[in-house]
């Protein structure tokens, strides 16, 4: 358990200042354009934009939140950041590999379009209903539902590169002494549950819930967990070794890259509690159908 302390919280937090500055890096150079850029699309428009971009990023559920939190700050509209956290972690390279290893290109391909569209659906839903009221960071005069575009006085010098990546060292730094507290406490019970829930535990559920049921336990169950794309392969490898299939291991993956105790209190800085509790809704109901559909696919392609 002290191995998974210190390793995952060095990782974590590597993880997470590099993100934090590759963000403020790109906000400095590519801010305006981006803001530009998604203040000329529609929120539908933006959502698969989002998709796109969350499905090509290796982002874990943790280190989505300093992206999450720069995309907020710079106006992008609820909806597409929401997108953006839903597809980046649950779209991770770890589930596609063991796809494309135990079955086929074809799955593989179903799980990337149910994926997708899935994180769309949930962007646009809780946009179109207003959710965007549950955001911390929301203030007196600042509308995140639209998508604010910030210009630079024309014809103003261009920051010198050195200035700008002091600027994002000193805001990465910040970022993640703000947020240090909550990741710490996240790792802790991580590794409570990394050291005391065996697999075996795991796949024993199936021989206590039949059928699609077990599919929806396992998306619940893998909740807690923090697993990255590296740890996707061994433990999807192990339970699919126990006689587990396919449909309960990519719920019980999908749920635990998607979300996890660490993130789910990393968000609390950004999310009220109605927001945090739709994001852990969205990843269980993304799980599920992601499971049902991989194993209805596993059966006829």
């Amino acid at each position: 358990m002290l191995e998974f302390i210190v390793y995952e919280g060095a990782i974590l937090a590597l993880l997470f200042f590099t993100i934090a500055f590759a963000v403020a890096m790109l906000q400095q150079s590519l801010g305006n354009k981006l803001n530009d850029a998604l203040g000329k699309t529609s929120l539908e428009t933006g959502t698969v934009l989002a998709a796109t971009a969350g499905a090509v990023t290796p982002f874990c559920s943790c280190s989505t939140v300093p992206v999450l939190s720069g995309m907020l700050r710079a106006r992008v509209r609820f909806g597409i950041c929401f997108t953006f956290l839903i597809s980046s972690p649950v779209i991770n390279e770890g589930v596609l590999l063991v796809l494309l290893r135990e079955f086929s290109l074809a799955i593989a391909v179903v799980f990337l379009l149910v994926a997708g569209l899935l994180s769309i659906a949930f962007g646009i839903a809780l946009d179109r209903l207003g959710f965007a009221r549950f955001l911390r960071l929301a203030g007196p005069g600042f509308d995140i539902d639209d998508a604010v575009r910030v210009s630079s006085p024309g014809g103003a010098p261009a920051t010198p590169w050195g200035m700008r990546a002091r600027f994002a060292v000193m805001a990465a730094l910040n970022e993640l002494r703000a947020s240090g507290p909550y990741l710490a406490v996240g790792i802790a019970i991580g590794a409570l549950i990394y050291g005391y829930v065996p697999e075996d535990a795991i796949a024993q559920l199936q021989h206590q819930f039949p059928g699609l049921l077990l599919i929806l336990v396992m998306a619940i169950a893998g909740l807690p967990f923090y697993v990255n794309a590296t740890m996707v392969i061994p433990i999807a490898v192990a339970l699919l070794g126990k006689g587990v299939a396919i449909g309960p291991v990519a719920a019980f993956l999908v749920s635990a890259a998607g979300t996890s105790i660490p993130e789910m209190i990393l968000l609390t800085k950004l999310f009220r509690a109605p927001l945090v509790v739709s994001h852990v809704v969205a990843i269980v109901v993304s799980a599920t159908v992601i499971g049902v559909v991989l194993e209805w696919a596993s059966r006829f392609i």
